[in-house]
């Protein structure tokens, strides 16, 4: 009969051998986590080159429409700076672009001729804006638009910028009937009646329902779609003055086409 051997004792665990472990296991995960995150950065970079708009809220802080429509257009002065309009047309997005050219009957916009001449060239479609202003006639106004904005030059129909820091002063009678006198010589010289552009409030108190047979260019910030007072509608909808586009630094105003109107409507030629 053999004898039994004594049995060994096993070893406890200790807590620094367990805390080994789970560190190991933590930094195999941080790694695979890593290499997960990374080779979903570098391909997310690679779809966004190819395709600038998606997924556009990784990339940058694009204002949208409310309705999550994209935007259609812009329109600029001397406070977006010097533009890089090369960059600005690889934006799938831009239909048209409005450029300040002209206030009262002696300022012209200090980046007027450069902005409208890099856009075309860059192949965007362009038209010019007027700031309409109480202190001087509408015919003195206009001819000064006419001296400075060339109809071979223009896409878009001409704007007009009505506001209420503008005109100021002018009851709603001589507003219109002065406003009514440079649409008038617009059509005239350009050929068709300019795109009319106001602030919600102040249109709806001053020139509609009396103007809302033009084309109308409403600014209304926010989430609400503008409504005129009267028969008629709005074309174009400015809905937020602080979106960002690629080639422009800082905030710039972006726009879109409402109630069935499109890029053929707003065109000169």
């Amino acid at each position: 009969m053999t004898s039994r051997q004594p049995h060994k004792k096993r070893k406890k665990r200790t807590s620094s051998t367990s805390a080994k472990g789970w560190r190991k296991s933590l930094e195999l995960f941080s790694g695979r986590l890593v290499k997960w995150l990374v080779l979903i950065v570098v391909v997310a970079a690679i779809i966004h080159a190819l395709f600038p708009g998606f997924p556009r809220s990784l990339f940058s802080s694009y204002s949208s429409a409310p309705s999550g429509n994209p935007y259609d257009g812009i329109d600029v002065s001397k406070y977006q700076g010097n533009i890089n309009w090369k960059k600005v047309s690889q934006n799938r997005n831009i239909q048209f672009v409005y450029i300040k050219a002209t206030e009262g009957a002696s300022l012209v916009d200090r980046n007027y001729k450069r902005n409208i001449r890099g856009a075309r060239k860059a192949g965007l479609r362009v038209g010019s804006y007027h700031f309409f202003n109480a202190r001087r006639s509408a015919k003195e106004q206009f001819e000064h638009f006419r001296r400075h904005v060339k109809k071979s030059e223009q896409d878009l129909l001409p704007m007009v910028d009505v506001e209420e820091s503008g005109v100021r002063g002018l009851s709603r009678s001589d507003l219109q009937q002065r406003l009514n006198e440079f649409m008038q010589l617009v059509k005239q010289e350009y050929g068709k009646y300019p795109l009319l552009y106001s602030q919600y409030g102040f249109y709806n108190k001053m020139l509609a329902p009396e103007f809302n047979k033009y084309f109308i260019f409403i600014a209304r910030y926010g989430k609400s779609t503008p409504n005129l007072h009267g028969p008629g509608k709005h074309n174009i909808w400015q809905f937020t003055e602080k979106g960002r586009v690629p080639g422009i630094s800082g905030h710039v105003d972006l726009d879109k086409f409402d109630n069935g109107t499109t890029l053929r409507d707003i065109l000169l030629h």
